[in-house]
């Protein structure tokens, strides 16, 4: 048969179409699994441990994971650790700019130190007033003892003039009594009733009272006099006890404002001494230290970058105790019943299936939870899951957090299920 160029082109569309389907065909045919090999061997119990409940473990820190955050935000100035690293509680892990907390510190401990000086000054004036305000009270206790003096001078004073007048009186009458005997003897009818002698007796008597009358009077203006001098004394030490009352008063309440400024200059230094501490703590706190010691998992942070206070998508440090380990096993809840407390158990990383790892039982977490992490296949994605902490030491097994670990936990065998015999006289 001969090929002409029409039949070629017949043919073009044909031959195109059945090439593109064959190559459909390769394509999208799945490969060959029965002949595919596995690239490693998939883990299994071993015979010697008996029924097993078979379950996904996944590798964290004894203590968890811990996502270390910063309390305060600011640029990272300095990075102490880098991830693998071996810290103490209480290490630094990074350090935020702490310039103008610094500043801050500064100025607030020289207020302190002001504030300080302030409340021993004030101090300092307290025992100074006090003695003011004692010598006070003395010289109150001084001019107390004045007016009472000044009022027994008052009293003998007053005596005196009652005595002085009362002796007046006396002369006068005795001179009174001389005067009319002499005037007696002067206006008799006849002069020699009476003898010149006797006349001269009475006139000199009638003198004699005359000058102790005047003496008496002198002696009355004297104690007048005195009397009124007691009472000007008497006068001038009640001014000075109202005086002395009134700086004893003046000092009493310099005392107490002294003290008074004193408590405040006292709570003033303790108020910028707390302020002080205030400062000291914020520039603390731009240290992120370690919580508790650990290894240092993950480091989200690097100098010069921003770190936000709160919350984050990514942890600025991750970190937790790894000696031992711990592995959170998810038990299918229907197998959980079947798992009693302090089942041993034994462990495989994946990719090291021949490697068993002895696990040591810690606690059952009492919440079940919905199961996240699937072995593939035909597993439901709707089973709930009770998780059990097991230990395992680390020495010689090069193991991650985050790893997963295919656990095979000891469990008691299944149980049939009985079906019951129907009752006697009864059967059918």
């Amino acid at each position: 048969m001969k090929v002409t160029p029409q039949l070629l082109r017949r043919l073009a569309l044909p031959i195109g179409a059945t090439g593109l389907i064959g190559f459909a065909i390769l394509t999208l045919s799945p490969p060959d699994k029965a002949g595919a090999a596995p690239p490693a061997a998939p883990a299994s119990a071993p015979e010697s441990q008996g029924s097993v409940v078979a379950a996904l473990g996944l590798i964290e820190p004894s203590s968890e994971v811990i996502e270390v955050g910063s309390e305060l935000s600011g640029v990272v100035r300095e990075v102490f650790v880098k991830p693998g690293d071996q810290v103490v509680a209480g290490a630094p892990l990074f350090r935020l700019d702490d310039r103008a907390l610094g500043a801050n510190l500064e100025a607030q401990r020289a207020a302190a130190d002001q504030a300080r000086a302030n409340s021993a000054a004030s101090a300092s004036r307290v025992p100074g007033l006090q003695a003011n305000a004692a010598n006070a009270a003395a010289g109150i206790a001084q001019a107390e003892a004045g007016v009472t003096t000044a009022r027994g001078t008052l009293t003998q004073a007053e005596g005196r003039l009652a005595s002085a007048r009362a002796a007046a009186d006396a002369a006068q009458l005795a001179f009174a009594d001389a005067q009319a005997r002499l005037g007696l003897y002067t206006n008799l009818s006849d002069p020699r009733a009476v003898s010149t002698d006797e006349r001269d007796r009475a006139r000199f008597a009638m003198e004699r009272a005359k000058a102790a009358a005047d003496q008496a009077r002198a002696a009355v203006i004297e104690a007048e006099g005195g009397l009124l001098a007691a009472r000007g004394g008497l006068g001038d030490a009640q001014a000075r006890l109202a005086a002395a009352r009134a700086t004893s008063a003046s000092a009493r309440a310099s005392v107490s404002e002294g003290q008074q400024t004193a408590l405040a200059a006292r709570a003033g230094a303790a108020q910028a001494q707390a302020q002080a501490k205030v400062a000291a703590t914020d520039l603390d706190r731009l240290t992120v230290r370690a919580p508790i010691a650990g290894q240092v998992l993950r480091l989200n942070i690097r100098v010069g970058e921003f770190a936000s206070a709160g919350p984050l998508a990514d942890p600025l440090v991750a970190m937790g105790a790894v000696n031992p380990m711990h592995v959170r096993v998810q038990i299918d809840e229907e197998d959980a019943a079947r798992v009693a407390a302090g089942a041993p158990a034994q462990g495989s990383l994946r990719g090291d299936a021949t490697r068993r790892i002895p696990l040591t039982f810690v606690r059952f977490e009492p919440q079940a939870l919905p199961k996240k992490n699937l072995n593939g296949g035909a597993e439901r994605v709707d089973t709930r899951v009770v998780e059990a902490i097991y230990a395992f030491n680390p020495a010689g097994v090069q193991a991650f957090v985050g790893q997963q670990m295919d656990v095979f936990v000891t469990a008691r065998p299944i149980k049939r299920a009985e079906t019951l015999k129907p009752a006697a006289g009864n059967g059918k």
